[in-house]
């Protein structure tokens, strides 16, 4: 894999938008955004936007909208599509987005500029979203929860990189609605002969999110992959691991060794980093 190649990010230079981020953060619409992005996610998304400026963010993956909100604020003048399966669950909505609860692989990318960003937090196989941005001839990457083995509810690229294959574990109830979900699929299929299935088995696939137990994809990587960067940890962040995972958790030094007077108002959310990593396509 070839990591942080043509990436001259330096942590000082890192530093110097802390002050900036933490009064912009200040006033974000959402305060309490648990089950989305807080400080050091949300710093590293500003921080690369800043750096690369795209003309267009196309962002996966909605919530509430704490995201949509953080792209206007670091790029006022770059437009943003916002794709989430369920938009209602939205408290931000921006009035600069254009929404779309279409998949993001069944969107027509076909005249987007060449710096384009595409940001997922959909909790999708990162490989097939690889897939999908290359055919899209989108270079610019982030991918916001970058589990490591054993670790998340979906397969990633740190998942791929230490040759740990994502096995989901679904509950019972959960299987019985898929398979309700599949059954009138077929059902819809049979009697609509202008139904067509493809989105929908998507929609099933998302909620049984096995990878491909497979070992290629590392060499499949290195083929489309110019540069992997994952952004640092904004102090010490600890967890409670056996000896078994350890190594997996073994990152970037942090950007500050304590929680100064910048950071202390946001103290309660510096320890939630899930390796943030930016990816460039050739």
């Amino acid at each position: 894999m070839i990591e942080n190649k043509f990436l001259n990010w330096t942590y000082n230079e890192i530093k110097i938008h802390i002050s900036d981020f933490c009064e912009i953060y200040k006033n974000r619409p959402i305060k309490k955004n648990k089950g989305g992005m807080l400080f050091p996610h949300m710093f590293a998304f500003y921080f690369i936007l800043k750096k690369l400026n795209p003309e267009l963010v196309i962002e996966s993956g909605v919530f509430k909208g704490q995201s949509t909100w953080l792209i206007e604020q670091a790029l006022p003048n770059s437009k943003i599509i916002s794709i989430d399966k369920n938009l209602d669950q939205r408290v931000y909505i921006s009035k600069k987005a254009n929404y779309s609860n279409i998949d993001f692989r069944f969107h027509n990318f076909s005249n987007i500029t060449e710096s384009t960003l595409a940001f997922f937090d959909d909790h999708v196989n990162h490989i097939e979203r690889l897939k999908e941005s290359s055919y899209f001839k989108i270079k610019n990457i982030i991918f916001e929860d970058n589990y490591p083995s054993f670790k998340g509810d979906f397969h990633t690229i740190k998942h791929s990189l230490q040759k740990f294959t994502f096995n989901h574990k679904p509950g019972i109830l959960s299987l019985i609605k898929s398979y309700v979900l599949f059954s009138k699929m077929i059902i819809k299929k049979i009697l609509n002969k202008n139904y067509f299935i493809k989105e929908d088995l998507h929609d099933i696939s998302n909620r049984i999110r096995d990878h491909y137990p497979v070992n290629s994809d590392i060499d499949n990587i290195n083929k489309i992959v110019e540069c992997y960067y994952e952004f640092p940890p904004i102090v010490p962040v600890f967890k409670n691991i056996d000896n078994r995972n350890e190594k997996y958790f073994i990152t970037r030094d942090p950007l500050f060794l304590e929680i100064n007077d910048k950071l202390l108002p946001f103290k309660e959310e510096l320890s939630s980093y899930n390796y943030f990593s930016y990816i460039k396509i050739k």
